[in-house]
């Protein structure tokens, strides 16, 4: 028989999750391509179909109203309009090509912890405290959003962003229970991509697509990610083992106020990145001691 002491892993401790993460962490796995910036022909396709269509659609709206007016006898409108048609087909063609956002998945990680909807508040202000300490480099926007009607009935959402990546982090009651959960995106544009294309196939020409160029490219939303995780993960803590966290912690200057669903135009989505990053939102790291 296998004794259960023969199956520890190294560095093992009974009961401490901390131990039992960093043993995972030393396991080798195969190599992860989710956060490779990297532009693929079928995704430049798919965005130059998507404005062949638009712009398609609108030259033929245009079409057909020239007809009218041709068959109304109107030849120079017509012609006018057959003129700004085109012209408006091919604007539309660059819009959608160069301003749409994409948004990638790159990972996720959640929760639901029973008995833990009044530590929603300390787990909030743990995570942002972690990441405050560290002096992590990320763009911090927090944001609290009223549910419902009950006291506890509070979304406590943040997004930390860096360059092109963004994560949000959800900590809310849901009955009884807590939820606290991250997800990671990639948000790009259109001409963002267009660049990132053609920058790729010159360096395939080159030859300067060396795997340790793609792998400078990703180290820094490894660590992002890597960041996020640890801090909610110590958020995770502070409810199971139910310790308060004080506010000033991880807000020194207050805990966000509580918005109402339609205050200000909020919704209940995590806020919009571009806005936030047009309030020059930056980390603000605690003083030195």
């Amino acid at each position: 028989m296998i004794s259960g002491d023969s199956m520890r892993l190294p560095g093992w401790q009974g009961g401490n999750g901390d131990a039992a993460y960093l043993d995972k962490t030393l396991r080798h796995r195969e190599v992860e391509t989710s956060l490779d910036d990297s532009v693929s022909w079928r995704f430049m396709l798919s965005l130059w179909l998507r404005g062949l269509f638009v712009a398609f659609v609108v030259l033929f709206v245009f079409a057909v109203l020239s007809l009218l007016l041709e068959i109304g006898g109107s030849l120079e409108g017509a012609a006018g309009l057959s003129i700004l048609g085109s012209i408006g087909s091919v604007a539309a063609f660059w819009v959608i090509v160069l301003c749409t956002k994409a948004q990638e998945p790159i990972a996720e990680w959640r929760v639901l912890l029973a008995d833990r909807q009044d530590s929603a508040e300390s787990v909030y202000s743990q995570i942002s405290g972690a990441l405050l300490h560290r002096r992590i480099p990320l763009a911090h926007g927090s944001r609290r959003i009223r549910t419902g009607f009950g006291a506890n009935e509070v979304s406590n959402r943040m997004v930390l962003s860096e360059g092109s990546y963004l994560a949000y982090v959800s900590v809310f009651p849901y009955g009884t229970s807590l939820y606290l959960g991250w997800t990671m995106w990639r948000s790009r544009r259109g001409y963002q991509l267009v660049w990132q294309f053609i920058v790729d196939i010159l360096l395939s020409a080159f030859g300067r697509t060396d795997p340790d160029r793609i792998m400078l490219r990703t180290e820094r939303p490894r660590a992002m990610r890597e960041a996020v995780h640890a801090a909610c993960r110590e958020g995770l803590f502070v409810a199971i083992e139910q310790r308060e966290v004080a506010a000033s912690f991880g807000y020194p200057n207050g805990m966000p106020p509580v918005q109402n669903p339609v205050q200000n135009g909020a919704g209940l989505s995590a806020p919009v990145p571009d806005a936030l990053r047009a309030q020059g939102q930056q980390p603000q790291f605690p003083a030195q001691q």
